[in-house]
C-alpha cells in the first residue's frame, strides 16, 4: 500500500483513505475481495458544507477549502479509528472533525462528525460521507423513496446530476423530498452481482436529512446531507452514527440489514400490539371513493348530481356492499365549498353540512365508516377551473404570517400544480397552521367522519421545510419539524376525545415515514402491478419494512386497461393492502389506468370482474389471511414457476403482465404464508417451491366460495402444484 494511503479494516471490509486530503479512495468487502466498489476521483471531496450568506443565498465549502488537514489513526485491541480533521475552512474559525471506527470482530464501519463553528456561519447541511460507487455493468441502487425504488443500471438521464441545486431546499425541489417525508427510511444500498455496499444512518430522533442517489462523474454518488441544528456559535457532534458496510445478496438482503435495526426502535410497534388501531380497521373494509364535485382535479368543476345530496349515493354503495360481502369506508373527496381541495377556505361543504351528517348516520347504521382525503398544510389561493380567487381570504386571515419561507424570505409557493391550484405551503412550526388544521379536522369529526387523511400532499407525513426567523423555530429545516407534526396530531387526538369518538383513524398520502408510524394508523400507498409500465419503478420496500406496523390502503393506484381494477386489487391482495376503487355516477367502478381520477366516459373494462376481484381479496384478507395480510411481516418471495405472461395491446400500448402475483408473509406467531392472486378470467395452475411451509400445510382458496383443505407433501417431492381461481386468491400456510 502506498505511503500516501491509510487503511482501515473491519471484520468484513477494507477501506483506504488519502493521507493528504482525507477522502475515501477504496472500499472492498470480503464478499468479493478483488472487486473495487468505488469510483474515486481526485475531484471528490471528503465532505460538502452548505450555508446561507446574509442574503439567504446558498453557498458551499468543501474539504478542499481547509487550510490544514490532519489524518491520523489509532488502534486499541480489536478497535481501530481514523480521524480526519479539517481546520479553518475558507480561513474561518470553522473546524470539522470526522471519525471512522472499525473493529476486527464486527462487520462494517461507523462514521461520525463534529462541527466547531465560531464563524457565525449559518450552516444548513453537511454532506458526509462522500461515497461514489462504480456504474459499469450490472448495477442497482436501492432507495427508500415513495414505496421503494430499485434503480437498475442507471445512466446520467436516470438520475439528477450532483449539482448544488440537488441538495438545496427550494420550491423547485418540492416540499416533501426530505427524510422524514417522501424518503421514509434513512438508508441506501448499492448492489452488484458480486457484492453490495450498504449505507445507513442509525438515528432515532427524526433529524432532517436529504438522502438520494445522484450522478457524479465517474459513477453514482450515494449522498446523505445532515440538515439543520448546526450551531452558529458552538460545537455539535452528530447524535447518531452512519453505518457503511459490505454485504452480499439482493435488495431483500440490504433491507434486512436496515429492518433488523429499525424494528428495534420506538416507532415500530406491531399492529397486533397497537391499542390505537380500532377493530373496524383491522376488519378490512373496502375503501370506496365518492367524489361529489367534478370528475377530475385538472378539469371542470361541477356538482355531481348522482351524489348530491349525499344520501343519493347510499343505494349505489348498498349494491356494491352486497356484491363484495364486506363493510365499506365511503371516502368523500372534493367536497370543499369553493372547489376541490381548496383549503382552508372550504366550509360549508358543497351540498351542505346537514346532508353530509345524514349520509354518515345512515352509513354507520349499515356498519360502514366515512372518511375524507384533504389537502394537508397547503393554503390554496386559487382554482383556475372555477375562477376561485382566494387572495382576499388569504389577506383577511393573515395567511402570510404562517406560510413557509424560502431561504431568501419569500413565501414558499408549491410548484407542481400552480397552473391550476396555486398555493403556499404552511409551516407546522406556527400555532396558526396547527390551529387552522385542528379546526378543520374538528369539523370532520363533528360530522361523524372516522377515516381522516388530512396529510394528503404532506407526502409521507412530511413537515414542510421553512427558513423563517419569525415562526419560533430555528430559521432552517431541523428537528423542530418532527415536533410540529407531533403537536398537530396531538391536537387532532384531543378533538376526537372532546367529541367522544375513540375509533377515529388518521392517514397520510404515500407511505408514512418511519418516525411518524406511532402517529398514524393508516397510509395510502398506490400500487403498480408487476409488469405494468410506469414512470415510477415501484418496489414494495415499504411493505417489506413496515407492513406489520401500519395498515396500508390501496383504494387508488395504477393498472393497465381494460383490467385496471383486477390487476391493481390482485396486487393489493398479495402486498397486504386494503382493496378499493373510485365509484362513478351509475354505481360502477372507475376502471381506467390512473393513479386517482379519470373521465367516467367512455367506460372501460368489466365491472363484474372488478367487483369479484375485490370480493375474493376481502374474503381471504378478512378470514384466514388476516394474520398474514393484515398483521404480517413480508418475507422474501417463494419460487413460483409456470406463471403465464398475458400480453395484449390497448390504445397503442403493449401490456405484459404475469397472470398470477405472489408474496410471502410471516404471521405474528411466526408461521409462514404464501399468497397468490389471479386477476384473469380463468383458473391458473402454478408450481411453488418453498421449504418454509414444511411437510404439511393448509390451502385456503378464495373464489366463488372460500374453501380450506389440509395437505401433506410427499417426502420425494419439493414442488407444490397449486390452482388459483379466476379473479381469486389462494393462501398456503403452515
Amino acid at each position: 500500500m502506498p505511503s500516501s494511503m491509510l487503511q482501515l479494516k473491519s471484520q468484513t471490509d477494507t477501506l483506504q483513505f488519502d493521507r493528504r486530503t482525507g477522502r475515501l479512495l477504496s472500499f472492498r468487502t470480503r464478499h468479493a475481495p478483488t472487486r473495487e466498489l468505488l469510483a474515486s476521483s481526485p475531484a471528490h471531496p471528503a465532505f460538502i458544507l452548505q450555508f446561507l450568506d446574509r442574503h439567504g443565498v446558498y453557498q458551499r465549502l468543501t474539504s478542499f477549502d481547509a487550510r490544514r488537514i490532519t489524518v491520523s489513526s489509532r488502534s486499541h485491541g480489536a478497535q481501530h479509528t481514523i480521524t480526519l480533521r479539517f481546520d479553518r475552512l475558507a480561513n474561518l474559525d470553522l473546524t470539522l472533525t470526522a471519525t471512522i471506527r472499525a473493529s476486527s470482530t464486527e462487520p462494517g464501519t461507523r462514521w461520525n462528525l463534529k462541527l466547531r463553528n465560531h464563524a457565525n456561519l449559518h450552516v444548513v447541511d453537511i454532506q458526509f460521507p462522500f461515497i461514489v460507487v462504480r456504474n459499469d455493468g450490472n448495477r442497482s441502487i436501492l432507495w427508500p423513496h415513495y414505496a421503494g425504488q430499485l434503480i437498475t443500471n442507471p445512466n446520467p438521464e436516470t438520475l439528477v446530476p450532483d449539482s448544488p441545486p440537488a441538495w438545496q431546499f427550494s420550491p423547485d425541489n418540492g416540499s416533501s423530498f426530505h427524510y422524514p417525508g417522501f424518503v421514509f427510511a434513512q438508508f441506501m444500498a448499492y448492489l452488484t452481482p458480486h457484492a453490495g455496499l450498504y449505507l445507513a444512518c442509525e438515528d432515532a430522533a427524526a433529524n432532517i436529512k436529504l438522502i438520494r442517489p445522484v450522478y457524479r462523474e465517474p459513477g453514482i454518488r450515494l449522498g446523505i446531507a445532515h440538515v439543520g441544528d448546526w450551531p452558529r456559535h458552538g460545537e455539535r457532534s452528530l447524535e447518531y452514527d452512519i453505518v457503511v458496510r459490505g454485504f452480499k445478496g439482493d435488495w431483500h438482503d440490504a433491507a434486512d440489514l436496515y429492518r433488523s435495526w429499525s424494528l428495534r426502535q420506538s416507532w415500530a410497534t406491531p399492529l397486533h400490539r397497537r391499542p390505537d388501531v380500532p377493530a373496524w380497521l383491522l376488519d378490512s373494509p373496502a375503501y370506496i371513493t365518492v367524489r361529489p364535485q367534478g370528475e377530475l382535479d385538472i378539469g371542470p368543476v361541477f356538482p355531481v348530481k348522482e351524489f348530491l345530496p349525499y344520501e343519493k349515493a347510499l343505494p349505489l354503495l348498498d349494491r356494491l356492499a352486497r356484491k363484495i360481502q364486506a363493510p365499506l369506508v365511503a371516502v368523500l373527496m372534493a367536497w370543499e365549498r369553493q372547489g376541490p381541495w381548496i383549503y382552508p377556505d372550504c366550509f360549508p361543504p358543497i351540498g351542505g353540512e346537514s346532508s353530509i351528517r345524514r349520509f354518515i348516520i345512515q352509513a354507520r347504521k349499515r356498519g360502514w365508516r366515512v372518511g375524507s382525503y384533504c389537502n394537508g398544510t397547503r393554503w390554496v389561493i386559487g382554482n383556475t377551473w372555477n375562477d376561485y380567487d382566494g387572495r382576499d381570504y388569504y389577506r383577511r386571515h393573515h395567511g402570510a404570517t404562517g406560510v413557509c419561507r424560502t431561504p431568501t424570505g419569500a413565501a414558499w409557493q408549491e410548484n407542481w400544480d400552480r397552473s391550476w391550484r396555486p398555493s403556499y405551503t404552511s409551516c407546522l412550526g406556527t400555532r396558526q397552521t396547527r390551529r387552522i388544521a385542528a379546526d378543520f379536522v374538528q369539523h370532520l369529526i363533528d360530522w361523524g367522519m372516522e377515516s381522516i387523511q388530512f396529510f394528503d400532499q404532506n407526502m409521507g407525513a412530511s413537515t414542510f421545510p421553512c427558513f423563517s426567523d419569525r415562526h419560533g423555530h430555528p430559521p432552517v429545516p431541523g428537528k423542530w419539524m418532527a415536533a410540529g407534526m407531533q403537536a398537530v396530531v396531538r391536537e387532532f387526538q384531543r378533538a376526537a376525545r372532546r367529541t367522544g369518538a375513540p375509533d377515529i383513524i388518521h392517514s397520510t398520502e404515500a407511505p408514512c415515514n418511519e418516525t411518524c408510524l406511532p402517529l398514524f394508523q393508516q397510509c395510502d400507498v398506490r400500487v403498480i402491478p408487476p409488469g405494468h409500465t410506469s414512470n415510477y419503478a415501484f418496489l414494495p420496500l415499504y411493505h417489506y419494512l413496515y407492513h406489520e406496523c401500519i395498515i396500508l390502503q390501496g383504494g387508488m393506484g395504477t393498472g393497465p386497461e381494460p383490467h385496471h381494477l383486477e390487476t391493481r386489487n390482485a396486487c393489493n391482495a398479495v402486498l397486504g393492502e386494503l382493496p378499493g376503487a373510485v365509484m362513478t355516477g351509475d354505481g360502477s367502478l372507475l376502471n381506467k389506468d390512473t393513479g386517482n381520477w379519470a373521465p367516467w366516459m367512455p367506460k372501460v373494462g368489466n365491472d363484474a370482474a372488478a367487483v369479484e376481484m375485490i370480493r375474493t381479496v376481502l374474503a381471504l384478507r378478512r378470514g384466514p389471511g388476516r394474520n398474514y395480510l393484515t398483521l404480517g411481516r413480508m418475507l422474501r418471495p417463494a419460487t413460483v414457476d409456470g406463471v403465464e405472461t398475458i400480453t395484449w395491446e390497448n390504445n397503442a400500448r403493449m401490456n405484459r403482465l404475469p397472470a398470477v402475483f405472489d408474496a410471502a408473509w410471516q404471521a405474528p406467531d411466526g408461521r409462514t404464508g404464501i399468497v397468490l392472486a389471479n386477476w384473469t378470467s380463468r383458473p391458473r395452475t402454478v408450481s411453488l417451491t418453498d421449504d418454509r411451509l414444511g411437510r404439511a400445510w393448509t390451502e385456503h382458496r378464495s373464489g366463488k366460495t372460500l374453501t380450506t383443505r389440509r395437505h401433506t407433501r410427499p417426502r420425494t417431492s419439493t414442488r407444490i402444484d397449486i390452482t388459483i381461481p379466476a379473479f381469486g386468491c389462494t393462501l398456503l400456510n403452515q
